[in-house]
């Protein structure tokens, strides 16, 4: 549920100036992530089912084991589970769920019941698929649609989730930002939770090269950076209870992948390697152009 990254050969979109219209940013994403390229080069790079990036011990204790990316990225989940006190009591909307392996996680340690959202039709018949192989289906539902407009089954539901849950997938509509926080806000209940992990820039000027090398690639139109971020979340009525920057787990994150994909010899779709891509990506997040960040935040 992505900030996902867009890990193979896809259709690029021009990015000037101007923000890029929301409605083809949705298509481009959403035809992105349907693609079989994209599925092949996640399942290599990022592991089976997973699209998002990882917590990696190993960054704040130089004695912790070194995870694999598949193994951080589970580790990340735990974290917001446990951060977001999340249990068998809890309805969750996940938002973004792509291949539901998150949702299914949840439903899997906790017993909660899960919701799931997300713009491909073929991450939704995935996720269906995999909770059904796992003996989660009664405890999962999943529905194709947008988290800046909820689809008319969740809004349904709306006021009665105790937790709304993101990992990396709002980045690609940063532009509509101030709408999903009011989507999420709707959603919960009184004393719900929004459990938050997403991809920020930064909130000082964007070098060209970030905008080339990760904004174009990634189709981002905008990109909040984590001070801008937070400050959305606040006025849209929550009250922040835990933040937590977890940027240098995404740059290691970046550096993993580029590792994997120069042995697979991956490439972008304008010819470059993969590899390449990725290496830029962690030198800008080292430099602070991108980050990673963690939220858990009440809706009083």
């Amino acid at each position: 549920n992505e900030c996902r990254e867009l890990a193979c050969a896809r259709v690029q979109i021009k990015m000037g100036e101007r923000a890029t219209p929301k409605g083809e940013i949705m298509k481009d994403v959403d035809g992105y992530y349907s693609s079989d390229k994209t599925d092949l080069a996640y399942k290599t790079c990022w592991g089976e089912g997973n699209i998002h990036f990882g917590y990696f011990p190993s960054v704040l204790d130089s004695s912790a084991p070194e995870l694999s990316f598949e193994k951080a990225a589970e580790m990340l989940t735990e974290r917001m589970i446990k951060q977001g006190e999340i249990d068998s009591n809890s309805k969750v909307l996940d938002l973004g769920c792509g291949y539901g392996k998150p949702a299914c996680d949840i439903a899997l340690r906790t017993k909660a019941e899960v919701w799931g959202v997300d713009l491909s039709a073929v991450h939704i018949k995935k996720a269906n698929e995999r909770a059904k192989k796992l003996g989660v289906d009664d405890k999962t539902t999943f529905i194709e649609g947008s988290f800046t407009s909820l689809p008319k089954d969740v809004e349904k539901q709306c006021g009665t989730f105790t937790h709304v849950w993101s990992q990396v997938a709002w980045c690609h509509a940063h532009d509509q930002l101030k709408t999903i926080m009011k989507e999420a806000y709707r959603a919960l209940k009184k004393g719900g939770r929004l459990t938050v992990n997403d991809f920020t820039g930064t909130d000082e000027k964007v070098a060209e090269k970030t905008k080339e090398h990760v904004w174009k690639r990634l189709h981002f139109s905008t990109l909040a950076g984590q001070k801008s971020w937070k400050k959305i979340v606040e006025e849209a009525g929550f009250t922040i209870v835990k933040y937590e920057d977890w940027s240098n787990h995404l740059s290691h994150g970046y550096e993993k992948l580029a590792a994997t994909a120069k042995v697979h010899e991956f490439k972008s779709a304008d010819g470059a390697l993969l590899s390449e891509n990725y290496a830029v990506s962690a030198a800008c997040a080292v430099e602070g152009q991108i980050g990673m960040n963690f939220c858990v935040a009440v809706k009083e």
